[in-house]
């Protein structure tokens, strides 16, 4: 009968065994219990596949130019915006307004912008003490590494005014525009262009719902918050009632959840799979070379010089 090769020691000891001998079974078994147990302890202690992760990237984050800005205080509602068919729509209570931007910085030398400033004037009839501003901006974001993600985006702005402000106030803003995810990008997909327009006026024949507007925005899988960070009110005396409105927006590293792809998850359960394997197969082989080495069970041995 055909004998077998079940165990070697050192390439000078072989031993050998025939088919469903005690010997033959027990190296199945050995095999068995290399190769399952850290299978399983890979497995249950902490997964072979990602469901997600996350990664840090500064995002490109540009402002388009769009905004609105809504007044309120317990006797006036006043409104300005950068749409001239939503300003003639609501021309009782429009106000004049004027937008500067500044040129970005780029405050740690990379290549990215680190840093913009918006400046909002709006002209006034009224005190702005005491009211509460709503302001929207619209942005440009996007990412570009695992997932390519491309889309406008709305940060909004509250403001409670104090009731010591004079006629001309100015409010300075330092904030940074966030990405919310109501679920992880997938590495395999591609969103260099995703969601439409936040707000296209085009398509409306009245004033549009505002409140509807910002819940649709917000029910969105991936939507921006304005992380607000500081907040400085200041005024001066002056025969001229206006709003100096100054957003400083940071652009700093941001955690974006990411779906990994295939390759990745399958590097990472093997490095888990080879990590568990090491410590069983050396305990194994030293179980195999004692009941071998000492005739526990019944094999042919072959020696070499």
């Amino acid at each position: 009968m055909v004998l077998y090769k079940v165990h070697s020691q050192e390439h000078r000891v072989r031993y050998f065994a025939r088919p469903c001998s005690s010997a033959f079974l027990f190296q199945i078994v050995c095999i068995i219990f290399t190769i399952l147990p850290p299978l399983f302890t890979s497995y249950f202690t902490s997964g072979f596949y990602y469901k997600e992760l996350s990664y840090s990237e500064q995002p490109s984050v540009s402002f388009n130019g769009k905004y609105e800005i809504f007044i309120d205080s317990s006797s006036t509602s006043l409104f300005s915006s950068s749409d001239a068919f939503l300003n003639g729509k609501l021309i009782s209570s429009y106000r004049s307004s004027t937008l500067r931007t500044s040129i970005p910085r780029d405050i740690d030398g990379d290549g990215l912008i680190d840093q913009f400033t918006i400046t909002l004037n709006i002209i006034l009839l009224e005190s702005i003490a005491s009211t509460t501003t709503n302001l929207w901006l619209q942005f440009q974001y996007a990412l570009s590494r695992y997932p390519l993600l491309n889309m406008e985006a709305l940060g909004v702005i509250l403001l409670k005014a104090p009731s010591s402000l004079k006629d001309n106030s100015t409010v300075t803003i330092y904030g940074q525009l966030r990405l919310q995810q109501r679920q992880p990008l997938s590495s395999n997909s591609d969103y260099s262009s995703i969601q439409g327009s936040i707000i296209n006026y085009g398509t409306y024949s009245t004033v549009p719902s505002f409140d509807d507007i910002l819940n649709n925005y917000t029910s969105r899988n991936y939507y921006t918050t304005f992380d607000q960070q500081y907040v400085q009110w200041s005024s001066i005396p002056s025969t001229q009632q206006q709003l100096t409105i100054k957003i400083i927006v940071n652009n700093d590293l941001q955690s974006i959840r990411y779906i990994p792809n295939y390759w990745k998850e399958f590097r990472w359960a093997w490095i888990q799979y080879i990590t568990a394997l090491i410590p069983f197969f050396y305990i194994i082989n030293k179980v195999k070379e004692f009941v071998f080495s000492n005739g526990l069970v019944r094999t042919v041995v072959h020696k070499s010089s």
